[in-house]
This record gives C-alpha cells, sequence and structure tokens, in this order.
C-alpha cells in the first residue's frame, strides 16, 4: 500500500474521531486469539505459525447494535513455527495489523449474532534472514456474544488475508474470545 494512501485513510479516520470523541460514545476493547498463519512466499514455499495473539479496538460504539473504529494487533504475543521452517523467516512470526474495523449485530437473524470486516497496513516481522514485509490486510469475522449482568462474553472466528510485498501472503485464522463490560 502506498504511503499517501495510507496517510489519507489515516488523516480520514482521526477526523472521524476527533468529530465523534466530541459527541461521546468511545470505547476501548480487546480480545485475544490463538492465531495460525499459513505464510507463502513468492517461490510457493509455504510454513503454518501458531501462537497467542490479541486485537485492542478503539471505536465509537452503539452497545450491542454496531460500532466502527480503529483496530491495532497484537499488542502482545507472537506466534512459533509448527510446521516445515523456511530459514527466511526463522522460527516465530508476528503479524502487526492497524486499520479500521467495524462490528454489526444481526438483530433481524438472532439478537447474539455479529459480523466484523476490516482494512487495513499489515507486516510480517519475524527473526529470519529475509527483511520484514509490508502490505494490506482484509479481515472478516463471525460471532455469537453472550450478557451475563451487564458483561459480554464474545466467541468469533475470523479470517485473515495479508498481501504483502514481494508476492508474500499470510492467511489467518483466528478464533477469538472477547470480554466486555457494560455497565
Amino acid at each position: 500500500m502506498q504511503k499517501s494512501t495510507l496517510n489519507c485513510i489515516t488523516g480520514s479516520f482521526v477526523f472521524l474521531l476527533i468529530g465523534q470523541a466530541a459527541a461521546g460514545g468511545f470505547k476501548f476493547r480487546a480480545r485475544e486469539h490463538f492465531a495460525s498463519h499459513q505464510i507463502t512466499l513468492k517461490d510457493g514455499s509455504a510454513s503454518t505459525y501458531q501462537g497467542l495473539s490479541n486485537t485492542i479496538n478503539f471505536w465509537w460504539e452503539e452497545p450491542r447494535r454496531y460500532s466502527l473504529g480503529l483496530a491495532f494487533n497484537p499488542l502482545l504475543g507472537s506466534a512459533k513455527v509448527k510446521s516445515a521452517q523456511d530459514a527466511r523467516l526463522g522460527n516465530e512470526v508476528k503479524l502487526i495489523t492497524v486499520g479500521l474495523e467495524g462490528k454489526y449485530y444481526h438483530r433481524d437473524i438472532a439478537d447474539n449474532l455479529f459480523s466484523r470486516l476490516g482494512v487495513g497496513y499489515a507486516r510480517l516481522n519475524h527473526n529470519g534472514s529475509a527483511a520484514d514485509l509490508e502490505g494490506y490486510h482484509v479481515y472478516f469475522g463471525a460471532g455469537w456474544e453472550f450478557e451475563v449482568k451487564g458483561v459480554g462474553i464474545a466467541l468469533e472466528l475470523a479470517f485473515r488475508h495479508s498481501g504483502l510485498e514481494q508476492d508474500a501472503v499470510v492467511k489467518s485464522i483466528t478464533p477469538s474470545l472477547g470480554v466486555h463490560f457494560y455497565r
């Protein structure tokens, strides 16, 4: 993704945040993942990495209806190799993403059913011999949130596709758990 495009998206988002922050309704949310990344390099070689990760959201929220804002992943955590190790990537990777996410509850189908869409910048950091790779990602998740005495417990299954420099691709599956305090 070109720097000017990323700057335009970031500037628009900051403008949105400032306007909405004045009106209130902003929340921090977090979810924990077990991430599985299949990384395919230009020559077709593929490696799988797995590990715990997390995402932090700062967004405008209408509780249990919709949310829109910024997502950052991961604050902590990395993934370790679970298949044949590629020396170019090493034995540990961290897929860092920053972007926009939206979450919508499908109340017309079921009050607890939600979907989440996201898009943004991606960077694959690793301890191998190759340079770190940058690009973009798209994200789709779906889940179910239970509420118990003002506490929401959300189970979600998500897929992330990251297109990186040098034709590298990361396909991620991230089952996750979120705990949300509504009171």
